[in-house]
């Protein structure tokens, strides 16, 4: 289930941190570290969510910048802390969904690490609800194992977005 994170700001950082030194995690922050994650006081330019199971555990956390002039979001941040639960999976697709559905967003965008294994879920997702792959740099960014990873840029618009 998709609550606010300002709800849940203890229960996210403990998490966030915990998460820090697990390999799987390289992908996360993107560079050679972590931190905690800011929670904003307010939603104008960016919306943050936990998942939560029924337990009310934080099992995930969803975030994402929006552009109100260009009704675009990006910059997503997606991070699951409990891997493999079909929940957040479904949390993820209804945050989506609501950017095209409740608020009209025009384009939504998001990158990945192309060695990030959910670069295959990603590709899997436009192909079954529209959009398309539409960058691939090289090289762009130094992580946690100290080599240079690509990261691979995916779209969808509006007109092309498909439930």
């Amino acid at each position: 289930m998709i609550k606010p994170a300002q709800l849940y700001a203890e229960k996210l950082q403990e998490e966030n941190i915990k998460a820090w030194y697990k390999p799987e995690n390289i992908f996360w922050e993107g560079g050679t570290g972590n931190c905690q994650i800011v929670i904003n006081e307010d939603n104008y330019n960016c919306h943050q969510f936990v998942s939560v199971d029924k337990n009310d555990n934080v099992i995930g956390y969803i975030t994402y910048a929006v552009d109100w002039q260009a009704m675009n979001a990006d910059r997503f941040g997606i991070i699951s802390y409990d891997r493999g639960n079909a929940i957040f999976a479904k949390d993820v697709y209804e945050v989506v969904c609501n950017l095209f559905e409740i608020y009209h967003m025009n384009r939504v965008s998001w990158f990945a690490f192309a060695d990030n294994p959910a670069v295959r879920g990603y590709r899997n997702f436009i192909k079954k609800h529209g959009g398309r792959e539409c960058a691939y740099q090289r090289q762009i960014a130094k992580l946690m194992d100290g080599k240079l990873h690509d990261s691979v840029q995916f779209e969808i618009l509006a007109e092309e977005w498909r439930r």
